[in-house]
């Protein structure tokens, strides 16, 4: 009769795996202690146990599978110690190492009813490749059968409790300055999942790049742990497109793969992060009109000569050193400086290109709210919302930019915009205020301004004037 031998050999589809963590694996086989051994004194050594003993080391031997019941694994040897690990119904109860007699082993088995087990290779060695994921054994001379054992992707954190629970993913940082070491990641979000039950070891690190575009990653090698930072934003500010995602820690060299050590990449995915400009204008206010252009004084910005243009000096940079100087036969009693109007404008903000504006009114007493995103020459895309108006086929509702004004406009398509069926709301985001219009005086729609939101952040703007 023919024997088929089947090896057992699992393939661990884990990321980021080790050639040498993975290159065997082994099974916990029983050893049927020979009647010859019973009050023999002889100490035991790797040479009494079958020819596929293989020593390995205890972390290996603590994840091995071994059978119900009480069980004793001898793993390997050290001069005349025996090192052996103790089971009871499957878990570990206890570990020695000191010499042991063969007897001793028969008495376990036999008296004791205690399973005597060693460690043997449990399959073909496979050849990982943590570059491109694979594994690779050669055929043996007999079946084998593979059992994939996937990881789990690494995940985020969460906070609160159901139905409120928050996943703690990286969000944009507000009013960063660009140039600055401002993170543009704001603080107490990208926190990475606990692996386990553990409080210290994480599912995983969280890292960043910065790419061209929110719809095309960067290469995996351009990812970093360092969280990234304005420092290296032009002048101008904009948007940066921030890439992140968790890479998954492995399970220690030497350390069995499992549930809760070993976590798969998550996707990259995209950021978009609003960097304001860091160029400031300074209005110089003197008795006599252009007095520094008129050549009574100077000014220099960081060292360098700066040029005055009808009262003011524009495209400064924060934390630059500005110096004034009056010039020979002048002189100054004292030179005051005060803060100017907050920059940037929202009407910057709203204008910059792929930002998204949320317009929120109430019309009859209903609730609407239409989405645009900025093109950023002035017009804006309705890319939704949510109301009977706000979704309705046969109006026509368009945000644009006009004179420094954000005007908001909706009316029937049937219906010219100045009928008394129309309204709208004119933004002056300049010092965010707003008046509203609502066509003729019969305002038989009673528009009622909610709010205005950015990028999902509100805006604080206060009626001006309800004509």
């Amino acid at each position: 009769m023919i024997h088929k031998f089947r090896y057992i050999l699992t393939l661990v589809a884990l990321f980021a795996m080790t050639a040498g963590a993975w290159a065997q694996s082994y099974e916990a086989k029983v050893f049927d202690v020979p009647a010859s051994w019973a009050e023999d004194q002889t100490k035991l050594s790797a040479a009494d146990l079958p020819k596929d003993f293989v020593q390995i080391t205890k972390e290996e031997a603590k994840a091995l599978a071994v059978p119900d019941g009480s069980v004793i694994l001898i793993y390997g040897f050290e001069g005349e110690n025996v090192k052996v690990l103790i089971f009871s119904s499957g878990t570990l109860a206890d570990e020695d190492e000191a010499p042991e007699v063969r007897g001793m082993f028969r008495m376990y088995q036999t008296d004791a009813n205690i399973i005597i087990c060693y460690p043997a290779p449990g399959g073909p060695k496979v050849a990982w490749n943590a570059a491109n994921k694979t594994g690779t054994f050669t055929m043996p001379g007999s079946d084998v059968v593979l059992t994939p054992i996937y990881a789990k992707t690494a995940a985020f954190a969460t906070t609160g409790t159901e139905p409120e629970v928050k996943t703690l993913l990286p969000e944009a940082a507000e009013g960063v300055i660009a140039g600055t070491d401002a993170s543009l990641i704001a603080e107490g979000t990208g926190i990475v999942a606990f692996a386990g039950t553990s409080t210290e070891d994480t599912q995983g690190t969280l890292m960043y790049a910065i790419g061209t575009s929110a719809t095309e990653a960067p290469a995996l090698t351009a990812f970093s742990a360092t969280v990234p930072t304005a420092e290296n934003v032009a002048d101008d500010g904009g948007n940066v497109y921030v890439w992140y995602y968790i890479k998954g820690v492995d399970a220690p060299e030497g350390v069995a793969a499992t549930l809760d050590n070993t976590f798969e990449n998550t996707e990259p995915a995209c950021l978009t992060v609003t960097v304001l400009t860091n160029k400031f204008d300074i209005t110089f206010n003197a008795a006599n009109a252009n007095t520094i252009e008129a050549g009574k004084a100077t000014v220099t910005v960081g060292g360098t000569a700066a040029t005055v243009t009808e009262g003011k000096l524009e495209g400064v940079k924060m934390g630059s050193e500005v110096k004034v100087k009056a010039n020979t036969g002048y002189k100054f009693r004292k030179v005051e400086v005060k803060k100017g109007g907050a920059k940037p404008t929202l009407a910057a903000t709203l204008t910059t290109a792929g930002m998204t504006v949320k317009v929120s009114f109430l019309l009859v007493g209903n609730a609407e709210t239409v989405n645009f995103t900025s093109n950023g020459d002035g017009t804006y895309t309705k890319t939704g919302g949510t109301g009977t108006t706000a979704t309705a086929p046969d109006w026509i509702i368009q945000l644009v930019e006009n004179s420094g004004m954000i005007v908001f406009k909706a009316y029937p398509n049937d219906e010219n915009e100045n009928s008394k069926t129309a309204f709208k709301f004119n933004f002056f985001p300049s010092d965010n205020t707003y008046y509203m219009w609502a066509g003729n005086a019969a305002r038989d729609l009673e528009p009622t301004f909610t709010s205005i939101s950015v990028n999902d952040t509100a805006i604080a703007v206060t009626e001006a004037q309800d004509n």
